[in-house]
């Protein structure tokens, strides 16, 4: 055994050797499982005779290896974590009738899928394997929505091209009823930055809730879906879109792209500087979001009864000037609507 702390592809490669003899009679293959925009390892433990095989996330693995005090250690606990978890998979997969679920699922399709939006630029490859439209300059992929695949937990099956074609159905047909799916089974919410952070504190321990953070008042709010899982995707609706405005108190808004799990709207009367907008989130890509639940590096602007678009600064003015705004029946304060 190496006792020298060993770089990331000698560990994967290590664990690949070790999990190998561990299970002489399966299939052990270290690969690149592509997410959007990036590239995760994994190592896949087939058993032949099954129709299921476990996948495991070596990244994770890798990170904690990375900072334990005890590297030889650390590697010993992950191959006997990689041991239990291998025979477990192959346990519930019989027990719990994964396969089963997996292509009742695909038998209900029409029921179960739903989309989501992410980022089209530099995820050409990943998109190549799987059916996708795009919407502005993001892609929308789809995958089918399954409860208690793994007991108490809901999953989601990615669509690729090879499910399309063995659920029968064309891409239209596919985006149709997503369009149907996504807002009716996981619903638009939005609420105030303000209320979203006090949220957040809530979480923290006494003495940092007790800071007195002064009274801030902050034209912005978080646009998601229910469960905050690929929450961006509820701009692609036009009744969402126009109902924002209501919340935001403007007829034009804003649409900043925090992630593929939620956006930010703000009030066009906050400011014009869409420049200073499209900075900021540059910024916040490059720092704070994954690889793979990036959603764009555009702004987006909305006006009541238009499409939504990407924004240049010279659009405010001629968007403002093709319709009168409208009254709006106005909310009360701290308001958050969910449909």
């Amino acid at each position: 055994m190496l006792h020298e702390r060993m770089s990331e592809e000698e560990f994967y490669r290590y664990l690949e050797e070790q999990t190998k003899e561990m299970f002489p009679e399966y299939q052990v293959e270290l690969r690149g499982v592509e997410k959007s925009l990036s590239v995760k390892q994994s190592l896949l433990v087939r058993d032949p005779s099954s129709e299921v095989a476990p996948s495991l996330k070596l990244d994770e693995y890798y990170r904690d290896y990375l900072h334990a005090p005890d590297h030889a250690a650390a590697s010993d606990q992950i191959l006997k974590n990689i041991r239990k978890t291998v025979g477990q998979a192959y346990i519930d997969a019989e027990q719990k009738g994964i396969v089963r679920k997996a292509l009742d699922a695909m038998a209900d399709w029409r029921n179960k899928v739903q989309s989501s939006l992410i980022m089209l630029k530099g995820n050409e490859e990943f998109l190549s394997g799987r059916p996708h439209k795009t919407f502005l300059n993001m892609a929308k992929v789809y995958y089918l929505v399954v409860d208690d695949l793994v007991e108490g937990h809901t999953s989601r099956i990615m669509i690729t091209n090879e499910h399309m074609e063995s659920m029968g159905c064309t891409l239209d047909e596919l985006d149709a009823h997503a369009m149907v799916n996504t807002l009716q089974q996981n619903s638009f919410e939005i609420d105030s930055i303000e209320n979203v952070l006090r949220g957040l504190l809530a979480d923290m321990p006494a003495d940092v809730r007790e800071v007195d953070y002064g009274e801030v008042t902050l034209p912005m709010f978080v646009v998601s879906n229910r469960t905050k899982c690929d929450g961006a995707a509820v701009i692609q609706y036009k009744d969402v879109l126009d109902r924002i405005c209501d919340v935001v108190r403007d007829d034009t808004y804003y649409i900043l792209p925090s992630s593929r799990h939620e956006v930010l709207a703000i009030p066009q009367s906050f400011g014009k500087d869409v420049a200073a907008l499209q900075r900021m989130v540059h910024e916040v890509n490059a720092t704070q979001v994954p690889p793979e639940d990036l959603l764009s590096e555009s702004v987006y602007v909305y006006h009541r009864g238009q499409e939504l678009q990407i924004c240049d600064p010279g659009m405010i003015e001629e968007m403002a000037e093709t319709e009168e705004p409208e009254e709006t029946e106005e909310l009360e304060e701290g308001m958050a609507p969910v449909l």
